[in-house]
């Protein structure tokens, strides 16, 4: 068994404790979020935003274990592979769109319809793992 590739068990073993792990941060967060707007205590919001951090870190961290040794055969594999290529996507379109205002004219016309055929591309992925969620839940 090398380091990049373990077996299927170990692999499935670590995606599901990644994924109870992202679930508890989520059930914290929402319960402390709850909370917040039950009863706002000063160190409420300070919490809650250190929770906000630390699901965001549970969520990736998921999520690249999901696309290193998650199997494409499972369901669970296609949203987490869409959704990382919409951040992807997403990030690049926003460095093509700061980067045109450096451009000249008939390259900035270009770039932008580059972009849009992006942002069309980023627009059916986002359907796609509405889709797939749907059809799961």
């Amino acid at each position: 068994m090398s380091e990049t590739t373990p077996d299927a068990s170990v692999a499935e073993t670590l995606i599901s404790a990644r994924l109870l792990m992202l679930q508890s941060k989520r059930l914290i967060l929402a319960t402390l979020e709850r909370r917040l707007r039950q009863r706002p205590i000063d160190e409420l919001p300070g919490r809650v935003e250190h929770m906000r951090v630390e699901t965001d870190n549970a969520q990736d961290v998921y999520c690249t274990s999901m696309l290193r040794w998650g199997s494409p055969a499972t369901p669970d594999y296609w949203p987490v592979a869409y959704r990382r290529l919409v951040e992807i996507a997403d990030r690049l379109s926003s460095k093509l769109r700061r980067s045109a205002t450096d451009l000249p004219p008939a390259e900035r016309y270009q770039l932008a319809a580059e972009v849009e055929m992006l942002e069309v591309l980023v627009d059916r992925w986002r359907e796609s793992i509405r889709a797939s969620m749907a059809s799961v839940a």
